[in-house]
């Protein structure tokens, strides 16, 4: 790769593009043409010492606040102890699409997060766009269980596990104090306390639907706490081997659904997940359904809210499953230059010391996947234990075409404004047979 990577100045360039950022400038009312000494520093932006400061762009695809913060931190402290390699992140809107176009025109960004259990990740490593991390010694950092989770056809590692992530329910202690509350551990105790909220004017469930995308995700976290043969439910409709109309499970992952929707706020089709997440941090409602990825972003809202999360409760604890995977892991691209390579091991072998990692997970609050990081929440213990016991699925995208989940997760919101049960799960098999098809 020839071009100078991408810097924070790139951003907008990128998003209204959807093609990779050029870092030729630093300020674009300043000089437009390069010099031939300028055409030959593709590989660096400035000095330290009299010695060239390589710079490497750092693509991130995680939008909320506190995930940002947590990488920046670590990024702050790597560039100080490294003069003589700068680190800059690059964060935009719609990033896997971004990625996705980069990768597909050749500028890709020497240092990326991505998401080695899903289908989309394993073309990257057939078609040869990201590096094998396998003889690397900082993969020994990594819990092992979330390196087994990462392993590729061909046995080899090609990402640095950094974090994992689950959806739940998140929930205001104080105000389950002030009502005597306890948490629910199956679905007729959670619809109990919904009750009892509700009759006391308090709203017990934010959801936000705004965006099909985090519709997406809660349906998925219905799907794998209501329904434990979901997910392979839909496996078998793709290959046309079952339907999703008139399946039992998928019955009552409808109308568990619309039973929540029954105890969430009204404007929920209307509300954003970042306006949701502030609403429920100044105690608009007790509960909240979203992923790990939240808790930062709603403790900035509230730094003095007691928070803490629950699984989405099935009928017994028994067949309660959690959504779980990983969620941040750091890649280099296998098309990056030598000099670039060895920058950015270096920088992944800063991310896998446990006193770095400590900062994202403390800034972040999803569970570490490096050894010897302490997640210092008592109130996640309830969701740690149900991982800890295995009860646990992997997102929809690890065994199932990405296109296909997407365009499940529009059915899904126009089943949150109809709320016809049978019609939804007709239009799930509609929308698989078109997807799967292309």
């Amino acid at each position: 790769m020839k071009k100078k990577l991408a810097v924070l100045l790139c951003t907008a360039m990128a998003v209204s593009s959807l093609a990779g950022c050029s870092s030729g400038a630093k300020d674009p009312g300043k000089d437009q043409e390069k010099t031939k000494k300028e055409d030959t520093q593709d590989k660096t932006e400035g000095k330290e010492d009299g010695k060239d400061v390589l710079t490497l762009e750092f693509f991130q695809q995680k939008s909320e606040e506190a995930a940002q913060v947590g990488y920046q931190n670590i990024i702050d402290k790597f560039n100080e102890q490294n003069p003589d390699i700068k680190i800059e992140m690059n964060t935009v809107p719609d990033a896997p699409t971004v990625l996705t176009s980069r990768v597909a025109s050749g500028d890709i960004p020497v240092i990326f997060t991505d998401f080695p259990t899903q289908l989309q990740f394993h073309q990257k490593v057939a078609n040869g766009y990201v590096q094998d991390l396998s003889e690397q010694g900082f993969l020994k950092n990594v819990e092992q269980s979330a390196l087994d989770m990462t392993k590729q056809e061909d046995g080899k590692y090609y990402a640095l596990p950094f974090s994992r992530n689950y959806m739940g329910v998140w929930y205001n202690m104080t105000i389950f104090k002030e009502n005597n509350l306890e948490i629910p551990k199956i679905w007729e105790e959670f619809v109990s306390v919904c009750n009892t909220l509700k009759e006391k004017g308090v709203t017990p469930l934010g959801l936000h639907g705004k965006d099909p995308g985090r519709v997406g995700h809660t349906f998925q976290c219905c799907t794998v706490a209501f329904d434990p043969e979901g997910v392979e439910t839909i496996e078998k409709t793709v290959a046309g081997e079952g339907k999703i109309e008139g399946d039992e499970g998928f019955q009552k992952v409808a109308e568990k659904m619309l039973t929540l929707l029954d105890y969430s706020n009204e404007d929920a089709l209307a509300l954003s997940d970042m306006q949701c997440y502030e609403n429920f941090a100044n105690g608009q409602y007790a509960m909240c359904i979203t992923g790990s990825y939240a808790r930062g972003t709603i403790m900035i809202a509230n730094p003095d809210l007691k928070l803490g999360v629950f699984p989405l409760p099935n009928d017994t604890r028994e067949t309660t499953n959690t959504l779980s995977g990983i969620d941040a892991a750091v890649c280099i691209s296998a098309k990056a230059s030598e000099e670039e390579k060895a920058g950015a091991y270096r920088f992944l072998e800063f991310l896998a010391q446990p006193e770095n990692a400590q900062l994202f997970c403390d800034a972040e609050g999803a569970p570490s996947c490096i050894t010897g990081v302490v997640h210092k929440d008592e109130g996640v213990q309830p969701m740690l234990e149900l991982i800890s016991d295995g009860q646990v699925h992997d997102w929809m995208a690890s065994t199932i075409d990405n296109n296909v989940v997407t365009d499940l997760y529009n059915v899904t919101q126009g089943f949150w404004s109809e709320k016809n049960v049978d019609n939804y799960l007709k239009q799930m098999d509609e929308s698989i047979a078109i997807t799967s098809a292309e």
